[in-house]
C-alpha cells in the first residue's frame, strides 16, 4: 500500500518549487565542496610549509654540531607549529627520538610509509583514536640516517569540521529561506493561472460566460488567456453554425415531408379516387421523395467531408471529368447549352467521384439560378507549375455584390424570390470538396453580366 505523503507533488506550484529547491541544493552543495576542498588544500599547504621549516631547522642544527632538539620548540612555534614529532632512523635500524614536542605522550608515534620520501604525506591513525599526521622524511648528510618529521592534523581537522558545520547551517538556512520566498513568489505568479482555471471550470459547468481572465498581450499567461478566448469564440461560432445548419436542414426537409403528408391525407380522405388525380399525387410524392433523397445525399456528403478531410489520392484527369459532366448536363437539360473548352489532359491527385460532383454542382447551380436558355462554358487549363484551373462561366443575371461573400454558406440562396429552387448546398459542397483537395475556389460576378466560378487544384505530389 502506498504511504500517504510519499507521492511527489502534482500541482504545478509544488513541482516548480521542488525543482528550484533541488537545483539550488545541488549548486550550494557544489559550492560548499569547492570551498571545503580549497580550504583543505590551503591548510595542508601551510602545514607542509611549517613542516619543511621545522625539518630545515633540525638539519641546520645537526650540520652546525648543535643538539637537534635545542631551542626547537621556540623555533617551531615561530613557524606556526605547536605540536610535532621528530626522530632519526639510523641505517642499522635504531630509532632516536629527538623531541616529542607537545604531542600527547599516550599517542602512538606515526608510522612512516615508504612514499613519504617523495614529499609530505598524510598518515592516518592506525587505531582510529589518535590524530592523523602530516609526515615528511629527509636523508641526513654523511649517511647518518633518515630524519622523520611529523605534525598532527588536529588543527586542520578541527577547522574543516567547523567549516562543515557552518556550510551545513548556511545551506539549510538558504534552502528554508528560498522555500518560503519561492512559495510566496510562485503563489503570486501563478495566481492568474488559478483564476483562469476557475473561469474554465465555471465555463465547463455552465455557470459562467465564455471568457477567461486575464487575457492580454502583457504576459505569457495573458497570451494564453487570449488564445483560450479565441478558441472559445471559435467554438461558440461553430456551435452557432451547427444550430443554424440543423435549423436550415429541418426547414428544407419539412417542405417535402409536408407535401408527402398532404398527398397521403388526400388519399385518406378519398379525394384521389380519379385515376388521373391519383397519378398526379403519386408523381408529386415521387418528386418530393427524390428531392429529400438529394438533400440527404448532400448532407451526408458534407458530413463526410467535415469528418474525413483527406480524400482518396489517385491520378484524375480533370479534362475527362469535365467532358463527362458536360455530356450529362446536355442530356439532362438540353435547353441549357453548355460548351466545353478542354483539349489537353490536366491530371491532379484526388477522388474522381468528388471532383465530378464539383462540376455537376456548378452546372446544376447554373440551371437552378438562371433562366431557361442561359448558356454556360466549362474550361480546363493546366498551368506550367502543374496546377489545374477549372472554370464554369454562365451568361445569367449575375449575383448581387452583397451576396457574394455568402454564396458558399450552407442553405444560402442569393435570391429566393426570383425563382431559385436549389437546396443552397451546391456551392457549399464545391467549397468543401476543393478544400479537401488542397485547392481553392473563387466566385466573380456582375449583375447583368453573368458569373464565373474558378476552381484551382494543386499539382500532383508525384510525377
Amino acid at each position: 500500500m502506498a504511504v500517504a505523503g510519499s507521492r511527489p507533488p502534482r500541482s504545478l506550484r509544488g513541482r516548480l518549487l521542488l525543482a528550484v529547491l533541488a537545483l539550488t541544493a545541488v549548486v550550494l552543495a557544489a559550492l560548499d565542496a569547492v570551498v571545503y576542498v580549497s580550504l583543505r588544500d590551503h591548510l595542508l599547504d601551510r602545514t607542509d610549509t611549517s613542516l619543511r621549516g621545522v625539518q630545515a631547522q633540525v638539519v641546520k642544527q645537526i650540520r652546525n654540531g648543535r643538539p637537534p632538539a635545542q631551542g626547537l620548540a621556540a623555533d617551531a612555534r615561530m613557524l606556526g607549529v605547536s605540536e610535532y614529532f621528530i626522530e632519526i632512523r639510523r641505517p642499522n635500524g635504531d630509532v632516536a627520538p629527538l623531541a616529542p614536542g607537545l604531542r600527547d605522550p599516550g599517542d602512538a608515534p606515526p608510522r612512516v610509509p615508504e612514499e613519504a620520501a617523495g614529499g609530505p604525506v598524510t598518515v592516518v591513525s592506525e587505531d582510529g583514536g589518535g590524530p592523523d599526521y602530516r609526515l615528511l622524511t629527509r636523508p641526513l648528510p654523511e649517511r647518518r640516517g633518515t630524519l622523520v618529521t611529523a605534525v598532527p592534523l588536529s588543527s586542520v581537522d578541527g577547522t574543516l569540521h567547523r567549516l562543515l558545520l557552518v556550510e551545513g547551517a548556511a545551506t539549510a538556512g538558504a534552502l528554508v529561506l528560498l522555500a518560503v520566498s519561492g512559495l510566496w513568489l510562485l503563489r503570486r505568479g501563478l495566481r492568474p493561472l488559478e483564476s483562469m482555471a476557475r473561469d474554465a471550470d465555471a465555463i465547463a459547468a455552465g455557470d459562467g460566460g465564455l471568457r477567461v481572465a486575464p487575457a492580454d498581450e502583457d504576459s505569457e499567461v495573458g497570451r494564453l488567456g487570449l488564445a483560450l478566448n479565441t478558441m472559445l469564440d471559435e467554438q461558440e461560432a461553430t456551435q452557432g453554425r451547427l444550430r443554424q445548419f440543423v435549423a436550415d436542414a429541418s426547414h428544407e426537409l419539412r417542405t417535402p415531408v409536408t407535401a408527402i403528408l398532404g398527398y397521403a391525407d388526400l388519399h385518406a380522405q378519398g379525394a384521389l379516387g380519379d385515376p388521373a388525380h391519383l397519378g398526379r399525387a403519386m408523381d408529386g410524392i415521387t418528386d418530393e421523395a427524390l428531392r429529400m433523397r438529394r438533400l440527404v445525399d448532400d448532407l451526408l456528403l458534407l458530413a463526410r467531408l467535415d469528418t474525413v478531410r483527406a480524400p482518396e489520392r489517385l491520378p484524375v484527369d480533370v479534362t475527362k471529368v469535365a467532358r463527362a459532366a458536360v455530356a450529362a448536363a446536355r442530356a439532362a437539360a438540353p435547353r441549357y447549352p453548355v460548351a466545353l473548352d478542354a483539349e489537353r489532359p490536366a491530371v491532379v491527385e484526388g477522388d474522381g467521384e468528388q471532383l465530378r460532383r464539383v462540376v455537376d454542382n456548378l452546372l446544376g447551380n447554373v440551371r437552378a439560378h438562371t433562366a431557361e436558355g442561359t448558356g454556360a462554358r466549362v474550361t480546363v487549363r493546366a498551368a506550367e507549375d502543374g496546377s489545374t484551373e477549372l472554370a464554369v462561366v454562365d451568361d445569367g443575371a449575375g449575383i448581387p455584390a452583397e451576396s457574394l461573400p455568402k454564396v458558399f454558406d450552407r442553405f444560402y440562396r442569393a435570391d429566393r424570390a426570383r425563382g431559385g429552387h436549389g437546396s443552397g448546398l451546391g456551392l457549399a459542397i464545391v467549397a468543401a470538396v476543393v478544400d479537401a483537395h488542397g485547392g481553392r475556389v473563387d466566385v466573380a460576378s456582375t449583375v447583368g453580366s453573368g458569373t464565373r466560378v474558378t476552381v484551382r487544384l494543386p499539382a500532383p505530389a508525384r510525377a
